[in-house]
């Protein structure tokens, strides 16, 4: 709870707004709750990321019926260097370590955010579907370990 202001910060930030699924501003006390209870369960998994200039970003992973859906943040004023990837990177090396077997890990992307798609194939995910979500692409991506 100590992360939960920048946390906040980078999740009400207008770019991470856009490319949200609910693009509205998430006011703090909401934000309090919600971060509260995925801390307290045992199927959410919140990795914050620092570097000598400190902290750059955050990866999530939800678990529900054997299934993980990945959320990756980059700090704003971090983004366009490669961390998102870094991140992932690592985030994926641990959930496999401590959630062995049969874990299929999802993640869902605009389909205009290109950095974003170019992230998860470069991490190993490959796409198993496109749909619609209110008139806009969405990719639907599973992470390689899935399958196998």
């Amino acid at each position: 709870m100590a992360d939960a202001a920048l946390l906040w910060r980078w999740a009400n930030d207008a770019e991470t707004r856009r490319r949200s699924f609910n693009p509205a501003p998430i006011p703090y006390a909401d934000h309090l709750a919600w971060l509260e209870a995925r801390l307290a369960g045992e199927a959410t998994r919140l990795w914050i990321f620092s570097d000598e200039h400190g902290p750059v970003g955050q990866v999530r992973l939800d678990l529900a019926d054997g299934v993980a859906e990945v959320s990756v943040a980059v700090a704003p004023e971090r983004r366009g260097q490669g961390l998102g990837t870094a991140m992932l990177r690592q985030a994926l090396g641990s959930v496999r370590a401590e959630w062995p077997g049969e874990l299929r890990v999802l993640a869902r992307v605009f389909a205009d955010n290109l950095p974003s798609l170019r992230m998860f194939r470069r991490c190993g995910f490959h796409e198993i579907d496109t749909r619609r979500t209110s008139g806009t692409g969405v990719v639907v991506f599973e992470h390689a370990a899935s399958a196998g």
